[in-house]
């Protein structure tokens, strides 16, 4: 009776399968296009976590993106999570803006151009990439290597030995992984709503930092 049973099971396993049709080509690309607009105009907030030697440092986030530039305000949190101040800002557009409001506790880094622009609003992305997306669940630019699961969804990024993994439950991004020889950093999203929001530039020099 027990064959019978793990039979049956299996042939109901195989007829699931079987009816289960391979998308075409252009539902790929439909996939794709979806799933990185999703990526492409956003606001987020949640926990940063970066880990160095042993080292734990938790923080409070908040992420904004979009088509043509990129803000991350990490924060201090203050008493029961009240009042957060300002602790260190990544901003990327033209160029990539990096700073501590805590002075000392990392240096300051002005890079004047971001090598990867023409290729910051993903509703633009080639044709080809696109079409490399589709063929081959992956693509590179350069050095970087970008990969995709079965449902077509960012979820690795590979720069040499550092290797970023996104992490997805109900088509929802719940958490950013990042995994190098000198950090280990973790994001975790409480919040991500899709849209277009305003983003204030980061105004940085020797005497003024906005």
């Amino acid at each position: 009776m027990k064959k019978i049973v793990i039979l049956l099971v299996l042939t109901f396993l195989l007829l699931a399968c079987s009816s289960i049709k391979e998308l075409t080509n252009k539902q790929k690309e439909e996939l794709v296009r979806t799933n990185l607009s999703y990526l492409n105009n956003f606001k987020s907030e949640g926990v940063l976590e970066v880990i160095i030697k042993g080292f734990s440092l938790k923080k409070e986030f908040v992420l904004k993106k979009r088509n043509d530039s990129l803000r991350l305000d990490v924060l201090d949190s203050g008493i029961m999570s009240l009042l957060p101040s300002p602790f260190a800002t990544l901003y990327v557009k033209d160029e990539i803006l990096l700073t501590n409001y805590n002075k000392g506790f990392f240096p300051d880094l002005i890079l004047e151009k971001f090598p990867l622009k023409e290729f910051f609003d993903l509703d633009k992305l080639p044709q080809e990439i696109i079409d490399e997306i589709v063929d081959n669940r992956s693509f590179a630019i350069a050095f970087i290597q970008f990969q995709f699961d079965e449902l077509y969804r960012l979820n690795k990024i590979m720069l040499n030995e550092n290797v970023i993994n996104f992490n997805y439950s109900s088509n929802n991004l719940i958490r950013i992984e990042l995994n190098s020889s000198k950090a280990d950093v973790r994001i975790d999203f409480d919040s991500f709503q899709t849209g277009d929001f305003l983003i204030k530039p980061l105004e940085m020099n020797k005497n003024k930092i906005d």
